[in-house]
């Protein structure tokens, strides 16, 4: 559903002041199952995006320069887009992924899950830890602390797993392995 991605891309302007005018930026590289990059060389990636990436915004009044970008940065911060409960967090290759299932999670294969990528992750959220809607799961991460040509940017993607699957096992590498996830776009949850 359009209008919850929305609500959350307010609810983020929300927690960071970014004030209520908030015209949020897509390029096609940034789009879930785009193939091309939107930073450095904008040549192809290695494999189709499983996400969506958001970085670049505009404020839309009649204080703010026209048509002035401006984008996330390293202490932005990323409210839950639902309560849950925290699965997993993993390393990945930008910072660490927190793993959160909508509801409680009374077996070891949920569906839908949400993964919240390039973050560091605030203090006392750990895995199986409940998390409220707009609670602030931690900051956007440093890319400079990794010598990444890619701006700071908080990366969503919503998973349904194809076959049971152990907590421990929600990483990085099986997000994007196609075989064993159906990949759901987060605008039209």
């Amino acid at each position: 559903m359009i209008i919850k991605f929305e609500r959350y891309l307010s609810s983020i302007a929300r927690a960071n002041g970014l004030g209520d005018n908030i015209e949020w930026l897509f390029y096609p590289g940034m789009l879930q199952d785009s193939w091309g990059k939107w930073w450095d060389d904008f040549g192809l990636r290695h494999a189709a995006h499983e996400g969506i990436d958001i970085c670049f915004f505009r404020t839309c009044s009649y204080k703010a320069r026209p048509n002035e970008i401006k984008r996330l940065n390293k202490n932005t911060n990323v409210p839950a887009m639902d309560k849950g409960i925290v699965l997993n967090i993993v390393d990945d290759f930008l910072g660490q992924s927190l793993v959160m299932a909508k509801e409680e999670v009374e077996s070891d294969f949920p569906e839908p899950i949400f993964v919240y990528s390039h973050l560091e992750i605030r203090k006392g959220i750990v895995p199986g830890c409940r998390v409220e809607k707009e609670e602030i799961l931690g900051q956007v991460f440093d890319t400079n602390k990794k010598l990444s040509k890619l701006f700071p940017h908080l990366h969503l993607s919503c998973i349904e797993l194809k076959e049971k699957t152990p907590l421990e096992n929600l990483n990085w590498n099986l997000f994007s392995d196609r075989g064993k996830v159906n990949l759901i776009n987060p605008v039209f949850i």
